[in-house]
């Protein structure tokens, strides 16, 4: 086992960071605003799709779930897919629905996912009031572009609970999710949206993966739209590889163990090599060992044996929240991982760039005293990442989630060195946030977040943008 120890440590105590966030000179995000909505608003997305296939558009939008915008005061509806667009000066425009419910009686639900298209496009996935034969919200699609919003809302046969979305180096999309067999069971089919259509083709259908019900998902897209699909099954993390043409190559491969609600992420290169990251928790009320592994696949996305890169011991009864770890694709073609590991008791973070070779000199990412959690990741056309962390009070079970703060911190990578990260910056103050969403605008380099949050006893998407890196 080789134990990564952080090179360049983000320690800042809990009263010396209440001090810096007070002064507005140490500012780099503005301050957090609301946007206009008519009822709640939940799951905020940001998202900034490409224009074509060399170049990303500056045009995006912030998305989430509510009720439709300029509704009488205290009026009620079904819930809609709601936008608001992010222009050059990467202020959010007027809040306006881009799709409502699919059919009458059955309204949308959460999750909220959310992904780009090469041509300019948005894709919303959520759930709905309609129940899958897996006893979950059924998954409804909607795609068009944020001036004009969809024109209908797709079933897509899998539960919104269990998905996973990529998009390719020039904008390909790709959606995988998980549908039952006539036989009763489960299947994994993958949908695919080249970077020369403006609609999703007909499904891929993985081969089945056995009686042990799918827990997690994950999907990674190389430049000429190859993928590879990763997923927890049984107690075991799974890769299968599918050519750009279709092709489901070979069989899926195990590639280690996997526990409670393991957390997944995965990228695929040029080189037909393939990276993934995944975590490996006890079940809970247990004592036990808490592993992250990393496995870099030969050419041919071929695994032979997987790294651990953590251990670390959780409370019985607290565990790792969705979305724990990342790996992700930079501007220049490198990759950025970042995933949890304690230090001094509490839940704390480490980020390093990844090589075909190995993990570089790994920065820690802490807030002293306190528990910090991943909450979402974007990266930049500078080759850098944006990072926001989630820090809550631990409870017995869990985190609690009405003294949630949403932090942030950049970074800009210089091939074979360590990060070097900006001091963490408080974007929401303690309270009921959730849901932090990250993108970097392509045209300026301004991230803009979106988070959920409640003002005034109503669930609101707030919002904050960033100056250039």
């Amino acid at each position: 086992m080789r134990r990564l120890r952080a090179a360049l440590i983000l320690t800042i105590a809990a009263v010396a960071l209440a001090l810096a966030l007070s002064s507005a000179s140490a500012q780099t995000w503005s301050a957090p605003a609301s946007i206009a909505t008519c009822g709640g608003a939940t799951q905020p997305k940001v998202v900034f799709p490409f224009s074509y296939p060399s170049r990303r558009s500056g045009e995006g939008g912030i998305l989430w779930l509510g009720a439709a915008p300029g509704c009488p005061a205290g009026a009620t509806g079904p819930t809609t897919v709601d936008v608001a667009g992010l222009h050059s000066d990467d202020q959010p425009a007027a809040a306006r629905p881009l799709a409502g419910a699919p059919a009458a009686g059955v309204s949308l639900a959460p999750p909220l996912t959310v992904l780009g298209t090469t041509n300019g496009q948005v894709v919303a996935i959520a759930g709905s009031s309609a129940q899958t034969a897996l006893a979950s919200p059924e998954a409804v699609l909607g795609e068009g572009f944020a001036t004009t919003g969809f024109h209908k809302l797709s079933a897509l046969g899998g539960s919104a609970d269990l998905l996973a979305t990529a998009n390719g180096f020039i904008g390909d999309a790709d959606i995988a999710d998980v549908v039952q067999t006539p036989g009763g069971s489960e299947q994994i089919e993958l949908l695919a949206q080249r970077h020369f259509a403006f609609s999703f083709g007909p499904p891929v259908f993985l081969v089945p993966v056995g009686s042990a019900p799918v827990t997690a998902l994950a999907l990674g897209m190389d430049f000429r739209a190859d993928t590879i699909v990763v997923w927890a099954a049984g107690g075991e993390i799974w890769a299968q590889w599918v050519t750009n043409h279709d092709r489901v190559k070979g069989a899926p491969q195990p590639l280690g163990p996997s526990g409670y609600a393991p957390q997944i992420s995965t990228v695929l290169s040029d080189d037909d090599r393939a990276f993934v990251a995944w975590t490996d928790e006890p079940p809970l009320g247990t004592s036990g060992v808490t592993r992250v592994f990393l496995d870099h696949s030969a050419a041919g996305v071929i695994f032979h044996s997987a790294e651990q890169i953590a251990s670390f011991t959780e409370p019985a009864d607290v565990r790792l929240t969705p979305g724990a770890l990342s790996i992700d694709r930079l501007s220049l073609e490198g990759l950025a991982l970042v995933w949890p590991m304690m230090r001094g008791g509490n839940y704390a973070l480490e980020a390093a760039g990844v090589t075909a070779h190995k993990i570089l000199t790994p920065a820690l990412i802490s807030v002293s005293g306190e528990d910090l959690r991943l909450g979402a990741v974007a990266t930049g056309p500078r080759d850098e990442i944006v990072v926001l962390v989630e820090v809550a009070p631990r409870t017995a079970t869990g985190f609690d989630a009405t003294r949630q703060q949403i932090l942030a911190t950049r970074d800009g990578q210089t091939k074979g060195h360590p990060y070097d990260f900006t001091p963490l910056e408080q974007l929401a103050a303690a309270g009921m946030n959730s849901n932090p969403s990250v993108a970097v605008d392509p045209d300026t380099d301004r991230a803009v977040a979106a988070w959920q949050s409640v003002v005034s006893g109503v669930s609101t998407v707030q919002w904050a943008v960033s100056q250039p890196g």
